[in-house]
């Protein structure tokens, strides 16, 4: 298999990787609304889908460890960029954006092996589902 050929693979890879964080985001947003919105006779359902919810972030807490990748300590507000889905606390990133602003330089995602060379405020956003379970946590 050429090099050209694995690219171009890799790239697809990439592209279903976003789309379904997307995908994923948008369910996440609904089912967060509609949980929200029940009282305690909540239907059944909902009830599954937030347990569902809860035990994905839980997961992905396990694995991240909610753990800012750029100054190895605990989230406190936790935003996730739009264009690589990595997430970071809204302090670290914004003050690394800074400093690579203030040398002139584009700031790279800081998680090791990402493409993204040029991470900028406006691609990031609040990441509902950490903020979720940070919230649940406490």
């Amino acid at each position: 298999m050429s090099l050209k050929a694995v690219d171009g693979i890799l790239s697809s890879l990439k592209s279903c990787q976003t789309d379904l964080g997307t995908g994923m985001d948008i369910v996440t947003d609904i089912a967060m609304d509609l949980a929200e919105t029940q009282d305690e006779d909540m239907n059944p359902g909902i009830k599954e889908m937030e347990a569902m919810i809860l035990e994905c972030a839980k997961l992905d807490s396990e694995i991240n460890y909610f753990v800012d990748i750029v100054q190895q300590v605990e989230m406190v507000n936790p935003m996730k960029n739009k264009k690589c889905n990595h997430h970071y606390d809204e302090e670290a990133i914004l003050s690394l954006i800074k400093t690579k602003q203030s040398q002139k330089k584009m700031c790279r995602c800081p998680v090791v092996g990402c493409g993204n060379g040029d991470v900028k405020e406006s691609d990031l956003i609040p990441d509902q589902i950490f903020i979720y379970f940070l919230n649940k946590r406490y």
